[in-house]
């Protein structure tokens, strides 16, 4: 395994979600207020501006068609499982963000993640341009995105983990205890647009780690389909892994849906929810009037429980 998160692909991820923010439709919307934190100030000034929002938007949605839509609620509904499991009867004692890059969610969530323990993983060069960031928000108190003060207060409470998993390092349950996490702690990770860059070895490998935590610890990410690398097309998977090899970040792996079951299975995973394109779609890109705006085709989001129950097979 290399880097969780990449630097570019971080970036891009920030300017769709800051777009998102204050574009604030009824569809094509993101709650992240912190996310131009991460952009040059330059663009940062530029997506003031709502018409070059909007060319912006136009030329993703000819570029990349479904990205944006996708991201945008991928965001959200990220947003809400976090919500869902902090509001459950089995509250998690720990976040851990794995391939954090610029992920807010530590941030904006303080006050439902206090006396939680939050912990955000990453390559050492992603950490340091995160923790830059980070300072400068706690330094600059003039900008809309820094109105938030509390958010700054609670950037002491964010653990930072940089780990360079091509090197020294290597991701087991050791690794995690010596950066202070507790694996008695029931905990949920959060893998947020990594697992498309990781070999299929390297994800089945995080997956065994989190399945060492105690019962009911939980796991949310998203994955693309894997037949888009053997020739399956979908919208947007072609323009999706273009732009990813452009970056020089080419996605590489892909999940079949009953392989991720199995795993499941062996692992001792239960499936608590899964959104596929078309969910994602009526549940946050569709108006009240029914019009829609289609996001990628070919990727889910999974929220995982250990230890559960039952067992839901494909």
């Amino acid at each position: 395994m290399n880097k969780f998160s990449k630097t570019s692909s971080a970036e891009s991820m920030a300017l769709i979600r800051t777009l998102g923010y204050k574009e604030n439709g009824i569809t094509m919307r993101t709650e992240d207020y912190m996310a131009e934190v991460f952009l040059s100030k330059f663009m940062a000034f530029i997506l003031s501006f709502s018409f070059f929002r909007s060319l912006i938007l136009a030329i993703y949605s000819i570029k990349l068609p479904g990205g944006m839509p996708y991201i945008m609620a991928k965001s959200r509904a990220i947003d809400d499982m976090l919500l869902r499991a902090l509001d459950g009867d089995e509250k998690p004692e720990q976040l851990i963000i794995l391939g954090a890059g610029y992920d807010t969610r530590a941030y904006r969530f303080h006050h439902q993640l206090a006396h939680i323990q939050c912990f955000e993983i990453d390559h050492p060069e992603m950490i340091a341009r995160k923790r830059a960031a980070m300072k400068n928000l706690a330094t600059e108190k003039g900008t809309a995105s820094t109105q938030h003060e509390n958010d700054v207060s609670s950037l002491n409470s964010v653990h930072y983990c940089g780990a360079d998993f091509n090197g020294k390092d290597h991701f087991d349950l050791d690794w995690l205890v010596s950066q202070g996490i507790d694996k008695n702690k029931k905990t949920l990770f959060i893998i947020d647009g990594v697992s498309y860059f990781l070999q299929e070895d390297a994800f089945k490998n995080l997956l065994s780690v989190i399945s060492l935590f105690p019962e009911t610890s939980q796991v949310i990410f998203d994955y693309a389909y894997a037949d888009i690398f053997t020739g399956g097309i979908y919208r947007g998977s072609e323009a999706f892994k273009s732009s990813l090899k452009k970056m020089g970040e080419p996605a590489t792996y892909g999940i079949h849906q009953e392989d991720l079951m199995n795993t499941m299975q062996e692992l001792g995973f239960d499936l608590t929810d899964l959104m596929t394109p078309e969910q994602i779609e009526q549940q946050y890109l569709t108006k009240p009037n029914g019009e829609s705006v289609q996001p990628y085709g070919f990727l889910n989001i999974a929220f995982l429980r250990k230890g559960a129950k039952t067992c839901i097979s494909g």
